[in-house]
């Protein structure tokens, strides 16, 4: 009767023992669970520790897997050891971090006044092209405008020749005040749109960090 008892209990252990496949597998999903980052590492380690503790003490697999224990123990107790060093690791980091900025603050600083200078120097040149336009276009029409009665006086008084010369000059002033304008418009809308995309992009970015 003991004897069958015996042999009971030792079937139902086999029953119930996890194979190997069966607990990497339960492994991987109580890491995932976890959120573990490096989990094939850890899943990695534990095969070769089955294998190798199989071959070391003559023992089948299933029962190192049983010396184990369960997944989800072995994972509460990769949290615990993991979470010092992490929690250390980052410290230390950020210590190291808040010593190069306050180190070097003088340094970033004048690199970050330098690059805002160049970048609004550069911003200003730009748009000194529209603006010079804009100035070209007053002036042509300025010139045209004060040409026109020159000339129909210079006409009366000078002479014809004088006077078809200085209404030459008034109308081609007058077409260069037109081409002047156009490009004058073209070069703010322009610019002006390059702009507004910049601001955004940069506050994009600075948003994000």
């Amino acid at each position: 009767m003991k004897e069958l008892f015996s042999i009971c209990t030792t079937l139902y252990e086999e029953g119930f023992m996890m194979k190997k496949s069966e607990f990497l597998k339960q492994l991987r999903l109580s890491l995932k669970r976890a959120h573990i980052v490096d989990r094939r590492r850890y899943l990695q380690d534990y095969d070769e520790l089955i294998s190798d503790e199989s071959e070391a003490k003559s023992i089948s697999e299933d029962e190192v897997i049983k010396s184990l224990g369960d997944p989800d123990h072995i994972v509460e107790n990769i949290i615990t050891e993991d979470q010092p060093k992490t929690a250390h690791l980052a410290t230390g980091v950020m210590i190291l971090i808040v010593l190069a900025l306050i180190l070097g603050s003088p340094l970033w600083c004048s690199i970050l006044l330098l690059g805002l200078g160049l970048l609004l120097l550069g911003y200003c040149l730009i748009w000194l092209v529209p603006a010079g336009l804009t100035f070209g276009t007053l002036l042509a029409l300025v010139l045209g405008s004060f040409g026109l009665p020159a000339a129909i006086i210079a006409m009366f008084r000078v002479g014809p020749g004088i006077g078809f010369s200085e209404l030459g000059f008034s109308l081609a002033a007058f077409g260069i005040t037109l081409l002047l304008a156009k490009l004058s418009w073209w070069s703010v809308k322009y610019f002006a749109v390059v702009s507004a995309q910049s601001y955004h992009f940069i506050s994009a970015k600075f948003r994000r960090a």
